[in-house]
């Protein structure tokens, strides 16, 4: 018993003890240090600002629809990867005479699926919104020409040509996203940085600190006079001793 005793006595001795959290103390941490946090969301909220203030190009979105009536899923991902291959997009680009690469049709054409189903929607961006919806048509028109001629595929069917919208609307407009994320990433850069610089720093702050880091409580505590108050009572004490050396 008496061993079992020590032992759950050193047990608790080694045990360290369960950091509570302070709000009160976490609070003082970031007050003393609020110029920090501050200084970091002015600044990423500037640059996010400035950003967000570049003028970029409008760009239009229009899209075409298709049936292709594949007979198996793999026939349908194999027709929905040769719309973006380059010998659709160099027949797109003779027959619209467009002045652009086969890299610069391809990355704005995309192609997706509807709802899991056979339906295919093709999709063309472009900064010219009258130019979008023939150039989804041309793509479309090129597909279902070079399925016929490599594949014999036969089940190609267009439900909508793609249309000139009479008042188009771009797909990127001006927006203060960056501004939002750049003073957002300010405070929490700003508050890591303030926990940061407090766990690296070591004075002793107050009295827990000091029963924290010596294992002792302190039996009392001096106030701090400021500089004003003490050299005021100085001086009432020096012209009272001259008010009594000329009175003798």
């Amino acid at each position: 018993m008496e061993e079992e005793l020590i032992l759950n006595e050193r047990a608790k001795a080694f045990k360290r003890p369960v950091k509570e959290i302070n709000l009160k103390e976490l609070f003082s941490v970031i007050t003393r240090r609020l110029w920090i946090v501050l200084l970091s969301t002015a600044l990423l909220g500037f640059l996010g600002g400035l950003y967000s203030s570049i003028p970029e190009t409008p760009m239009y979105a229009s899209s075409a629809r298709i049936m292709l009536a594949s007979g198996s899923p793999e026939m349908l991902t194999t027709l929905r990867a040769l719309i973006r291959e380059p010998v659709v997009m160099e027949k797109a680009i003779k027959d619209l005479n467009l002045k652009m690469s086969v890299g610069a049709l391809r990355e704005n054409v995309n192609v997706s699926g509807v709802d899991n189903s056979i339906i295919t929607l093709v999709t063309v961006f472009n900064a010219d919104p009258k130019l979008t919806a023939g150039m989804a048509n041309a793509v479309v028109k090129a597909f279902t020409d070079e399925a016929t001629k490599k594949l014999q595929f036969y089940g190609a069917s267009v439900l909508s040509n793609a249309v000139t919208s009479p008042d188009p609307v771009p797909i990127n407009p001006p927006s203060n996203r960056a501004l939002y994320i750049g003073i957002m990433m300010g405070l929490v850069f700003g508050v890591g940085i303030t926990f940061l610089l407090d766990s690296l720093d070591d004075t002793l702050r107050s009295e827990d600190d000091l029963e924290r880091y010596l294992g002792i409580k302190p039996l009392g505590s001096v106030s701090k006079i400021s500089k004003k108050d003490h050299f005021g009572k100085v001086k009432r004490k020096n012209e009272y001793i001259r008010g009594e050396t000329i009175g003798s």
